[in-house]
């Protein structure tokens, strides 16, 4: 064969010394003799990757990493097995450099392209671990043999970089527009300086809006590239190219300072500003003078940090975490407000807001795809918007362009929006002049007086003003919100955390939110009610209510209600708790003495019953040898019993007294609130007891049994006569 005439004639010239097959010039040289020798055969070539080789490389060492290139290689050799014909091989092939390989066969031999779809997966074990690799190539059908190999290999490689990232499809055919877009590139990257000296970029600026009133609160800078002969050419084709080359970092400067010559000219004449929000590329971020670089810009023009707002996008965090971490940290160290952009495109969303320090989520509104359907994605919104509010972060919702998906964005408190609905991005002039007829934000909510989204956020940051005077008052201090009555609590100081929750809990609610779950029923709602009088009023309110402590065990409260303010639908209160146990046990300890001592009048004994335990307390007894305090079983009181009782109405008895449900039910249908037992017992003994449901503190139910004995010679009433 013709290959094994190369080999033997130039081993060291032709061949890779790692796979034993064609290295780059040894390809070129057969595959066109192949051509000289089968003239009327239509050829393919491709181009072939091994996916993030380099990985394997660190995973399992260059020494694996080695020997998956000659498997490779062997895979190839293997599949070229049915190329080969009567006249000796119809195809070539060849490492090219690195992971890299091409081929060149017949077209004939791809069968409606099955034959490589599976052929470039890998499989490597180690220690029991199987691991899979996957490959991706490009095809180009030889049509024009005039243009070379080279040539003919490099549109291979472009077909395949279209498709380096997709897992679904590993390859792809070349076509003109592929070489036209690189031809495209070359141009835009040999114009670039040259564009900026001329100011052909232009910053547009899309507003965002307050939900409610469509207000313009801040704005953020975009880059457009007006060509003087192309026309404007989208950001989607010349951003992507400047990160490859690295001149993205000259593009966002000049962005910068004309935002900032912007902001300080409106200054200058006593114009109305808006924070503006810029975007920190990932090229950025290898500019250890990152900050350094802004802080000068805002110098030169003397302007506040305030005024502008740093947007970092979750793709940028996910390159290199710790060192935009720590770039990220020293932005909002200085003083600026960091947002990040298109939050949840990512698979990691969560893992980076918890991990990177930033002011505000702009929401990538994928999550609005499937809102008419009654999907998950309203679910998921509604749930970071509240998420964001818990974690003292603003919400952007980018992207909103109809009214229906306003009024959900509305319905669940996400107070600002970016998007066609409002304002599409617009040149500096036309942005200047909606500036211009910008009006003073009103207040928003039923009454006048409202509480701002900042001074909401004060409210929920940790770091807010006074946090060592709010944790340190006396007593129990909580902010609370209400929204659709659900009352949620925002903060509490240690004085609330130690009444409420075990020792050593700090100030901010890690658990236990939702004061609902804590709380009597009729309690909740009378607590409502006196919130409602608070806002109504603007007066302070004063209520006492039982709540549960987070162990379990039930306090009385004293509460003293002020309204705080409102957000739309958000209702913010002031609670001051103090524990009022000790003074309710007192009270209804002096109340239930002198209910059961005037009862005793009537009765010879008044037992309260404890459904729970089954046990029965004495309260007060005429009775030798029965003292207060004692306790006795009394579930099992008509079995121990049974043969001294005498009664038609035994049975019913019995289920009063073991079965909590069936006492309420005879308590509600008695008409009065109360059952009277009675009965006879042997010695000639008649027994009248009374059971009634009372209120006590630590109980939602609880139960008096009022017990009177006489001999029957003495007055006796009827049984045929009780109720």
């Amino acid at each position: 064969m013709e290959e094994r005439k190369i080999r033997a004639g130039q081993q060291g010239e032709l061949w890779d010394s790692l796979t034993g097959i064609y290295n780059r010039r040894g390809f070129y040289r057969a595959t066109q003799e192949l051509f000289d020798r089968n003239p009327d055969t239509e050829y393919v070539i491709a181009y072939w990757n091994v996916q993030r080789f380099k990985v394997i490389n660190e995973l399992f060492g260059r020494e694996v990493g080695d020997g998956i290139l000659i498997r490779m290689a062997e895979m190839i050799k293997s599949a070229y097995r049915g190329v080969e014909g009567n006249h000796g091989m119809e195809g070539t092939y060849g490492r090219m450099e690195s992971d890299n390989f091409a081929l060149c066969f017949p077209a004939r031999f791809l069968e409606g392209d099955r034959a490589f779809v599976h052929s470039g997966e890998i499989v490597y074990v180690s220690e029991g671990a199987e691991y899979r690799f996957s490959s991706c190539y490009g095809l180009y059908r030889v049509e024009d043999r005039s243009v070379g190999i080279a040539a003919m290999v490099d549109r291979s490689r472009l077909a395949m970089d279209t498709v380096k990232t997709n897992y679904v499809k590993p390859f792809a055919y070349y076509t003109d527009s592929m070489r036209e877009r690189v031809v495209m590139e070359q141009i835009l990257m040999s114009e670039c300086e040259r564009a900026i000296s001329e100011r052909q970029f232009m910053v547009y600026y899309q507003p965002v809006c307050d939900a409610v009133s469509g207000q313009i609160m801040s704005a953020e800078a975009l880059v457009r590239w007006k060509h003087p002969q192309r026309g404007m050419i989208s950001p989607g084709v010349f951003i992507p190219l400047f990160e490859r080359n690295g001149f993205v970092s000259v593009l966002d400067r000049y962005v910068w300072d004309t935002v900032c010559r912007m902001l300080r000219r409106r200054l200058d004449e006593g114009k109305e500003v808006v924070p503006v929000s810029i975007n920190v590329s990932r090229v950025d971020f290898y500019n250890q003078q990152l900050c350094e670089n802004i802080l000068q810009i805002l110098d030169r023009y003397g302007l506040e940090k305030r005024l502008l707002r740093l947007e970092v996008t979750e793709s940028s965090y996910s390159d290199d975490p710790q060192h935009v971490l720590e770039i990220v940290k020293r932005l909002q160290d200085n003083g600026f407000t960091i947002m990040m952009d298109d939050f949840g495109s990512g698979y990691s969303s969560l893992n980076t807001l918890k991990d990177l320090p930033v002011d505000i989520l702009k929401i990538d509104m994928k999550f609005m795809d499937d809102l008419d359907k009654g999907g998950k994605s309203a679910i998921i919104l509604e749930s970071i918007v509240r998420m964001a509010k818990w974690m003292s972060l603003k919400a952007v919702a980018e992207g909103v362009e109809t009214e229906e998906e306003l009024n959900f964005l509305k319905s669940v408190e996400c107070n600002y929006i970016q998007g066609y609905y409002f304002y599409r991005p617009m040149p500096e002039a036309e942005f200047e002049e909606q500036l211009d007829q910008r009006e003073e934000p009103e207040e928003y909510g039923n009454h006048a007086f409202s509480v701002g989204e900042d001074d909401f956020m004060k409210i929920y940051s940790e770091g807010m003003k006074g946090e060592n005077l709010f944790q340190n008052m006396l007593g129990g201090l909580g902010i609370y919100e209400l929204v659709d009555g659900r009352m949620e609590i925002v903060r509490a100081n240690k004085g609330y955390c130690e009444m409420l929750m075990e020792p050593g809990s700090t100030g901010m609610m890690s658990g236990g939110r939702l004061i609902r779950e804590y709380m009597y029923e009729e309690d909740y709602e009378a607590l409502l009610e006196r919130c409602g009088e608070a806002e109504r009023t603007r007066h302070t309110v004063d209520t006492q209510l039982r709540r549960k402590r987070y162990d379990g065990s039930t306090i009385w409260l004293d509460v003293r209600i002020h309204f705080l303010g409102n957000q739309g639908k958000r209702r913010l209160f002031c609670f001051y708790i103090v524990d009022i146990s000790g003074t309710k046990r007192m009270e209804m300890e002096n109340y239930t003495n002198r209910y059961a001592q005037a009862l005793l009048r009537t009765y010879d004994k008044v037992y309260r019953l404890d459904y729970d335990t089954g046990y029965a307390e004495v309260l007060h007894s005429s009775e030798e040898g029965m003292e207060v305090g004692d306790k006795v079983y009394f579930r099992d009181f008509f079995d121990r019993f049974d043969t001294e009782i005498v009664s038609e109405r035994k049975g019913e008895y019995r289920k009063w007294m073991q079965n909590r449900d069936a006492v309420e039910k005879a308590l509600r249908e008695s008409g009065t609130g109360r059952l009277k037992l009675s009965y006879r017992q042997n010695g000639g003994w008649q027994v009248q007891a009374e059971l009634s449901k009372v209120s006590t503190v630590y109980e939602e139910d609880g139960y008096l049994a009022c017990v009177k004995k006489w001999k029957e010679n003495g007055m006796a009433e009827k049984e045929d006569g009780e109720k």
